[in-house]
């Protein structure tokens, strides 16, 4: 067999177990293609991004609300914000983080997460970005206990502020 196989079939095992961390339940493929708006960017409140990298500061609090199809949820409602960073002294240079997410499926269960290692990228007048995805505990219904993560990964286009955007990892949830 080849190698390839094997170092792909292992990478996957490994990131499987990396974010299935629930003893008693099982990690299983999450997907899903979110698409919707990005919102007025925001001030930075007092206290919300006070975890900013080593030489930088958020400059603004950004804001994403938007729908889609997501395995284990159906149709979903997504909101999101994270603080997006700048040099200080320099400005602005495309990296975010501490961002959260809250997912509510059609069924009203909500799913709640994490983004860090936020990296956008230019393509006037889109831009893209990509960043680490972690579900936890704290949701409801099937969510309550969820954990695992991915990648997320999409386009903003600043010509009508509409963005979309592709989750791909792994979950386990369980009602204990």
């Amino acid at each position: 067999m080849n190698w390839k196989i094997f170092l792909i079939a292992g990478l996957i095992f490994v990131s499987v177990n990396l974010y299935a961390d629930k003893p008693d339940s099982k990690a299983l493929p999450f997907h899903g293609v979110i698409s919707g708006y990005l919102l007025e960017p925001a001030g930075v409140p007092e206290g919300r991004c006070d975890a900013a990298p080593t030489g930088k500061i958020a400059w603004a609090l950004m804001s994403f609300a938007g729908w889609g199809d997501v395995t284990h949820m159906g149709e979903t409602y997504m909101y999101a914000e994270h603080c997006s960073y700048a040099v200080v002294g320099v400005g602005p240079d495309g990296t975010y983080g501490q961002g959260e997410f809250t997912m509510i499926a059609d069924n009203g269960d909500i799913l709640s997460g994490t983004y860090t290692n936020g990296v956008s990228f230019p393509l006037p007048p889109v831009v893209g970005f990509t960043d680490d995805v972690t579900f936890r505990d704290g949701g409801t219904g099937r969510f309550t206990y969820a954990s695992g993560g991915g990648v997320d990964l999409g386009l903003v286009d600043f010509s009508d502020y509409t963005f979309t955007m592709q989750m791909t990892g792994v979950i386990s949830y369980s009602k204990k």
